[in-house]
């Protein structure tokens, strides 16, 4: 890739307080091309909206159920309605809601502004061999963790849970696993044990996304590294991937001083994307 071309990518990622500040991040980036977005649909497949609350409600509990729909689906009402993220302007509203991101109708549509790069930061949906081979040069995610310590869809809850306080973030290919892909690039950083689940991931997705810009724009300059950043995990944890707390554990996290999100942070965070 020519130095002096601008990388175009697509972003996959979720409709809320996370993916607005992703996108918001990414497309203010001078390096790279925002040309399109896709939106994941949140509610679980063949089930409907209260399908999907009362899934969640039976798998993770209440107060986890709450703090998604805060930090997901009430945010991204709020945020819609002054019309914002502000950053998808600079797509010209080249947004795609995607409920299957394999679909051909889904797949059609990454195809059509030729990206340089595919790239996914807080999608919760498995992406197949066809995304990846869409774009000109990779199909990357983006993970808030060392990996391959923490995989799973909430590195964070478990590295409070567990009390690990060294995390960091993770730009790798996008393979077949989840969260197996060759390792690109990494980052690490530190958490304060005592912040909310919610405002380390408005920072992770801050910093992630001005991480993959970064990354982005440097292209090929970029050399891949199949060895991750050194770690205070144990091996069992690196082995490791975790689905969603179940009930107990975020009963237990919350008993034990953990704190999901704070209201307080959330309406100060709305008022701040743009």
């Amino acid at each position: 890739m020519s130095s002096t071309t601008m990388p175009r990518v697509v972003l996959l990622t979720s409709p809320g307080t996370y993916g607005s500040i992703i996108i918001n991040t990414l497309a203010e980036h001078a390096g790279v091309e925002l040309v399109g977005v896709g939106l994941t649909n949140r509610v679980y497949r063949n089930t409907g909206l209260i399908g999907t609350v009362r899934k969640s409600v039976q798998r993770m509990g209440w107060r986890y159920t709450a703090y998604n729909a805060l930090a997901s689906n009430v945010a991204w009402a709020v945020l819609q309605l002054g019309k914002r993220p502000s950053g998808l302007a600079a797509c010209q509203q080249n947004v795609r809601p995607i409920d299957d991101v394999n679909s051909k109708e889904t797949l059609a549509w990454l195809n059509e502004p030729k990206p340089d790069y595919v790239a996914s930061f807080y999608f919760n949906q498995w992406i197949g061999a066809e995304v990846r081979s869409l774009p000109k040069h990779d199909c990357v995610n983006v993970h808030p963790s060392l990996l391959p310590a923490f995989k799973g869809p909430d590195p964070v809850f478990r590295a409070l849970q567990r009390g690990v306080t060294d995390i960091g973030l993770t730009i790798h290919r996008v393979a077949d696993d989840f969260d197996a892909g060759t390792i690109l690039h990494q980052v690490g950083h530190t958490i304060n044990p005592t912040s909310s689940v919610f405002s380390i991931y408005c920072e992770c997705a801050k910093r992630g996304a001005r991480l993959l810009g970064d990354w982005l724009a440097t292209g090929d300059q970029v050399n891949e590294t199949t060895d991750p950043l050194p770690d205070k995990t144990t091996e069992a944890e690196q082995d490791d991937y975790a689905t969603f707390p179940t009930a107990a554990e975020v009963r237990d996290f919350v008993r034990s001083g953990g704190t999901l999100i704070r209201m307080k942070e959330l309406r100060q965070t709305l008022r701040e994307i743009s």
